[in-house]
């Protein structure tokens, strides 16, 4: 049986709520006897003190007399009292019972009386009936000769308490049934958040990724509120960021894949015997090939970049070697356009990195701004280790990016010239490829650019000591 997490918070105010009301009452009722019982206490050593000082003398010659003090006095405060001897044998009885007169009394408040200090007890002398005694010593010479020793009923203490008792059940019951109703009102306040989100998960797991909640208390359920939000917005952009893929590797794929086909259909369908036109045809068809595994290649990289458990292949590397080594790779295409290579590198050589990794970002910087500059441009390779990073620079004298387009170069298969871009076989991936590298060594990426001057991309990456 599934139970709401209302009901169950319902029950714990409610339980909550119930155990401190009866450990009140508990307490109270327990304070009040306490009270109650103390006042009598006082008040009846007092008495017994007073007994004892006047019939002291009365007491030492076993004068009838102090028969007539004891019976006078209890009929008085409405108490039995009894006189003892320096052995707790009763001598005297203020209700003059001849079965009592005699007793050896053994109460510890007797004891204690004889032994020179007062003392009290309760004692029960029946289901129905609880008494109070009081005993104080009788004195001369400083001796103890005796003990004074009063007998209260304290059944009217009780019954007040059984009053008082019946009185708070009453207003603990009428306590507890509103305690139950706040109880379940407050857990359906606290629950509200929580069945709304419970519904706006249920709706995104069913395709509705479109899902708010109202996150404005200041509290757990604010945050976790906050927090679903915020969830929501990702997977939200996760969802569009993979739609748009789809939709762009597919138009993407489909170019190369068309041309291929128009070009094999030309020559299925032509009945030309030139063998020169059908080595041009086999070499589009290449090339296009060509361009369709670079793709296929850089998706499978970039997965693997996005893939955040997967390791990094971190070493010692010398960063001026690096800059060494992607220069001589793009030198030849550097000089078949005509543009002038540099290249510079400072600072301590060796850095923690994933040196394939970091080439290829290097490559891919190097190679966008080579395409992207005219004959006669010049294009720099520069690496600058400090304190705390570590910093590369790619410059170019080229065409530039337009302002409009910077915030979305590292997007996926984004092109700010697409016709051009496609001519010089980019893919629109290598700039996405280099983010995702640079993020996973913990670094980042800006380009800054003057459109027909320069363009600039520099990495800064944490140098680990």
């Amino acid at each position: 049986m599934r139970l709401s997490i209302r009901w169950k918070l319902a029950a714990a105010f409610f339980l909550i709520t119930a155990t401190v009301l009866m450990v009140s009452n508990l307490f109270i009722l327990r304070t009040l006897e306490l009270n109650y019982l103390g006042a009598r206490e006082a008040t009846h050593l007092a008495n017994a003190n007073i007994i004892a000082l006047a019939g002291r003398e009365d007491i030492v010659h076993g004068d009838r007399n102090a028969f007539y003090l004891a019976r006078n006095f209890g009929a008085q405060i409405q108490a039995r009292v009894l006189i003892l001897n320096n052995n707790g044998r009763v001598i005297i009885d203020s209700f003059d019972e001849p079965w009592l007169v005699g007793q050896v009394l053994r109460h510890p408040e007797v004891v204690s009386a004889l032994a020179g200090t007062s003392g009290s007890g309760l004692n029960k002398v029946s289901d129905a009936e609880t008494v109070l005694n009081v005993a104080v010593p009788v004195l001369k010479d400083k001796q103890v000769i005796g003990a004074v020793m009063v007998v209260v009923d304290v059944a009217d203490v009780y019954l007040t308490l059984d009053g008082i008792r019946a009185q708070m059940i009453g207003v603990s019951f009428l306590s507890g049934l509103l305690a139950a109703l706040f109880s379940l009102a407050l857990a359906g306040i606290l629950t509200r958040p929580l069945n709304a989100l419970t519904r706006a998960v249920r709706r995104m797991e069913s395709g509705d990724l479109n899902q708010r909640v109202a996150a404005t208390a200041r509290d757990e359920l604010g945050d976790l509120g906050q927090a679903f939000n915020s969830m929501a917005v990702q997977l939200e952009s996760v969802d569009r960021a993979r739609r748009d893929f789809v939709a762009n590797a597919s138009h993407e794929l489909r170019s190369p894949l068309a041309s291929v086909k128009a070009l094999v259909q030309s020559l299925s369908d032509g009945d030309e015997r030139n063998p020169e036109v059908y080595r041009e045809y086999l070499r589009d068809i290449d090339s296009e090939m060509d361009r369709l595994n670079r793709m296929v290649d850089n998706l499978l990289h970039l997965a693997r970049l996005e893939e955040q458990s997967a390791p990094l292949n971190m070493e010692n590397c010398d960063v001026a070697e690096l800059v060494d080594h992607v220069t001589g790779l793009m030198s030849t295409l550097a000089a078949t356009k005509g543009i002038t290579l540099g290249k510079s590198a400072s600072g301590r050589p060796n850095q923690s990195l994933d040196r394939d990794l970091i080439i290829r970002v290097l490559f891919n910087l190097v190679d966008n701004a080579i395409r992207h500059t005219p004959p006669g441009g010049r294009v720099t390779v520069e690496a600058e280790v400090g304190k705390t990073t570590l910093l590369f620079r790619v410059r170019d004298t080229g065409e530039g990016i337009p302002e409009e387009d910077l915030p979305h170069i590292f997007d996926r298969f984004y092109r700010a010239d697409k016709a051009r871009s496609r001519a010089t076989g980019g893919t629109g991936l290598g700039l996405s490829i280099v983010r995702q590298a640079v993020t996973r060594h913990g670094g980042t990426i800006e380009v800054r650019s003057k459109p027909g001057h320069e363009t600039t991309f520099e990495i800064k990456l944490p140098v680990k000591h």
